[in-house]
């Protein structure tokens, strides 16, 4: 497998990257920085420094003065005005990428002090367990922990240690992880009384930062996995999603479970459509591409999981610290 056959699937994203820099889910504008920064990871891995460089600048323009940046846009117009931790920290992980494929540590540097903003402002979410609020806004912290996004932050936190120590000569500030695997049985992840385990996300997040159970992926894969399709977004409904297949697929073989974690990938290959472009999930039942659309941080999701996979780069990978 090689980089040519995403080729589509990059220009893809880079058509949807608005002249400030954001890159927007598809040609509706709707925009988030977490999915932006997903998109940059897929530059990266392309070497398309220009449009990387416009996407980095867009996030460094639009955090406030705590670090953090607006939760959702839609054509410009805020359409979630509040802040959630994962979003601005997650601009990290494409920026080690970045080093890790041509070793330019002078254009990391001169953002030191953005980084450092970015980072303080997401620790200012964690509370006296070490769990992190969700998200802030003008009536404070909301009182939920999300599995996903906290598995994002610890992410984060690694890649920004990375910088640290590689590249920022400077001292480490968290350079042991935030949790284990005890921490995402906490009430506090069951949002509402809702059972989180029914979210392929929040099950196989834990295996990205080595915080799964080896011993339970056979049940996470019988829950989720459906044969020759990928993995569902959530247990009841028939519907498999190409972006979490492809997170999914990262997270087993982080976990040891290469071969199974090549077979799925398999699968998500063939949703590819006659363009290179791959769709934002599959109602099997209705054999139908659902939504009608092609996010772009899905086609983001996907690149990056074969570069995993696959070796597409022949560097380093951020997502792999």
């Amino acid at each position: 497998m090689n980089k040519e056959i995403f080729r589509h699937a990059k220009d893809w994203i880079i058509t949807n990257q608005k002249n400030d820099g954001a890159i927007c889910w598809d040609e509706k504008g709707k925009f988030d920085a977490w999915d932006h920064s997903e998109c940059l990871l897929a530059l990266a891995i392309f070497e398309e420094w220009d449009h990387f460089d416009k996407g980095l600048e867009y996030v460094f323009n639009n955090i406030n003065s705590e670090g953090l940046i607006i939760s959702e846009t839609i054509k410009d117009k805020v359409t979630k005005d509040y802040y959630e931790p994962h979003h601005a920290a997650y601009i990290f992980l494409p920026l080690v990428q970045k080093y890790m494929i041509d070793g330019d540590a002078s254009y990391i540097q001169k953002y030191q002090e953005k980084l450092k903003l970015i980072f303080e402002g997401m620790m200012k979410f964690r509370d006296t367990d070490g769990l992190f609020f969700w998200a802030l806004d003008t009536k404070g912290f909301a009182d939920n922990s999300l599995i996903t996004a906290s598995c994002s932050l610890e992410l984060s936190r690694r890649a920004y240690s990375f910088l640290c120590k590689n590249v920022l000569q400077e001292e480490d500030q968290e350079d042991t992880n935030f949790f284990n695997l005890e921490t995402f049985h906490s009430s506090r992840f069951n949002r509402d009384g809702i059972d989180r385990a029914r979210f392929s996300m929040d099950s196989y997040y834990p295996y990205l930062i080595d915080c799964g159970d080896v011993d339970n992926i056979d049940q996470l894969l019988n829950k989720f996995y459906v044969e020759g399709l990928g993995i569902k977004c959530v247990e009841e409904e028939p519907w498999v999603t190409i972006a979490e297949s492809s997170e999914c697929c990262i997270a087993l073989h982080k976990a040891g479970k290469t071969a199974e974690a090549k077979k799925i990938f398999n699968d998500v290959m063939q949703h590819m459509n006659k363009d290179g472009i791959f769709p934002t999930g599959y109602q099997y039942k209705l054999d139908i591409n659902w939504p009608d659309e092609h996010s772009t941080w899905t086609n983001a999701a996907a690149i990056i999981a074969a570069d995993c996979l696959y070796d597409l780069t022949q560097k380093d990978k951020a997502l792999l610290l």
